[in-house]
């Protein structure tokens, strides 16, 4: 799958997952554009003075493929910071095609002993740099007719663990955020998804046990990424790859239980309980609007409404 002549912006670019899609974008014949951030960013977004000396690394690698390259240091944080930045890109090469939200922190703490602080840098940096960036690209894709926004969730958010409050809640509400994109997209060929990948990187390493660290390669992430910012990308899907697994995740609602008004009550419903969360069939809803059509056609009837 070739990207000739598409120009692909990725944050986190310096290290880890984030190198390895700068790197395969390149090799597949992208214009990539890499963000980091540096120890010493003082709240400007410039082309000039790379410091960061992997995200130098990275372009130095990307640019010996034989890749055009635009290399920025700045917090995503910062509003005004994305918005320059996508700007000078513009400027330069007059489109984008393609948004790689791979940036992120991520620091272990129990909820009790999570600080406000920590907290706040973790919406600002995973979420709302997420959606700075999006809300940036999205006129200019729009206008060319299409384009490919990727986000990176965590199998913490997905599924909850100890120690992550943070870093789950942000991972989680990205997967909300797909899912709305991607339907005001449509229209537009904007097909926005999301990858939960597994990887041995730095930010990793602590977390894998050392004799399966070697199942979790950068390659088979590669792959995921390249399906979904490709010409064959699905929208607002959710991909989990990792140790070569890859699986299409989604929330699911079981079959539910009717009680006309008034008929429910708390004890009802824990007695139920064991029963409902295994009931099948399982039904996707497309969208909250198909959600909450369904729950008005289920109790419809007892009030003579017809819901065509």
């Amino acid at each position: 799958m070739r990207f000739d002549n598409q120009v692909a912006i990725i944050t986190g670019a310096a290290s880890g997952l984030g190198r390895a899609y700068a790197i395969t974008l390149a090799e597949r014949g992208a214009k990539v554009v890499l963000i980091d951030i540096c120890r010493a960013f003082d709240g400007e977004c410039s082309l000039m003075g790379v410091s960061n000396k992997a995200l130098k690394q990275t372009q130095s690698d990307v640019e010996a493929l034989g890749a055009e390259c635009l290399v920025f240091e700045f917090d995503i944080s910062s509003p005004d910071c994305v918005i320059s930045c996508v700007e000078q890109v513009i400027a330069h090469w007059g489109r984008v095609d393609i948004l790689i939200n791979n940036a992120g922190v991520h620091k272990t703490s129990s909820f009790e002993s999570l600080s406000f602080k920590c907290w706040q840098r973790q919406l600002d940096v995973d979420l709302n740099g997420s959606f700075y960036l999006a809300k940036a690209v999205w006129p200019i894709m729009k206008c060319q007719g299409g384009g490919r926004i990727m986000m990176t969730t965590a199998a913490s958010g997905l599924y909850g663990d100890t120690g992550e409050t943070s870093f789950s809640t942000v991972k989680m509400a990205l997967v909300g955020l797909v899912n709305s994109l991607s339907v005001e997209g449509r229209e537009f060929d904007i097909r926005v998804n999301s990858l939960c990948p597994q990887a041995l990187t730095d930010m990793t390493r602590e977390h894998l046990a050392e004799p399966v660290r070697e199942l979790f390669s950068v390659e088979s992430i590669s792959n995921a990424m390249v399906f979904l910012v490709g010409n064959q990308a699905p929208t607002g899907q959710h991909l989990l790859a990792a140790a070569g697994s890859y699986s299409y995740g989604k929330f699911a609602e079981f079959k539910p239980r009717f009680y006309a008004e008034g008929a429910a009550t708390a004890t009802k419903l824990a007695d139920a309980w064991p029963r409902m969360n295994q009931a099948l069939p399982v039904t996707f809803h497309r969208n909250g609007e198909s959600q909450i059509l369904e729950w008005a056609r289920r109790s419809a009837a007892q009030y003579h409404v017809t819901i065509d």
